[in-house]
């Protein structure tokens, strides 16, 4: 496997990598404290190719965004990019192409032709979710929870007509609170790239030497490897 390690990078700081739990992107497995998930998998093999050893850990989203914005050679990834964090941060990606829709409840679902049909009704979010926050600035009745694990629950009790997230983060988390076969889309929202987030202050040759090793790992099969391994392709 050819290492890219760049002068002078293989004796900087280690890197401290920062996820949020958000399976089967990134995750704790439970029995054994291990930190697990595609792009886990994907952003390891970008550090191993690239020299490094970093460190890993999982957060909140609010405090993985801020520990990468005030700790030095520290990134937080799975997240997506937008206007207000753009100019924050380091990026590297696209890491992931992911798909976000509308869930409803299986029973007494109704017709939505299109997206904006959903504008009246009480649809869950979270706290600081940038897609929950960009549509509640376009208006939409976003009923923001602390956390996403909170709204499959709500959904099915009807304190919410609709849930905005991910499909495959969504139905894991259904799936695993026994509520799989009780929800089901009701429309597609968008595709949503998913990137890593680095400390503004980190070397760029870093950063330059991770997003071409990201570009390498899509067109050489070793995401296609990594799918497959965690089920998804």
């Amino acid at each position: 496997m050819s290492i890219f390690l760049l002068p002078g990078i293989g004796k900087a700081e280690s890197i401290k990598l920062v996820i949020q739990e958000f399976p089967p992107f990134s995750y704790t497995e439970t029995k054994s404290a291990e930190i697990h998930g595609f792009l886990v998998d994907k952003v390891l093999e970008i550090m191993k190719r690239a020299g490094e050893t970093p460190s890993l850990s999982s957060t909140s989203l609010a405090r993985g965004l801020n520990a990468t914005l005030s700790a030095e050679n520290t990134c937080v990834f799975g997240l997506r990019r937008t206007p207000e964090r753009e100019n924050l941060y380091k990026w590297v990606g696209p890491l992931t192409t992911d798909t976000w829709i509308l869930y409803a409840r299986k029973e007494g679902q109704r017709v939505l032709k299109r997206f904006d049909d959903a504008k009246p009704f009480a649809i869950g979010s979270y706290r600081n979710a940038a897609t929950g926050l960009q549509l509640a600035e376009q208006g939409y009745h976003i009923v923001f929870a602390g956390e996403d694990e909170e709204n499959p629950r709500l959904l099915i009790n009807k304190r919410l007509d609709y849930w905005i997230v991910s499909e495959l983060h969504g139905m894991y988390i259904a799936e695993q609170q026994g509520f799989g076969k009780q929800i089901v889309p009701a429309i597609k929202y968008k595709n949503i790239e998913l990137n890593m987030l680095c400390n503004l202050h980190m070397d760029q040759q870093r950063i330059d030497l991770f997003n071409k090793i990201n570009k390498i790992l899509d067109n050489d099969g070793t995401m296609d490897k990594i799918l497959r391994k965690n089920g998804l392709k």
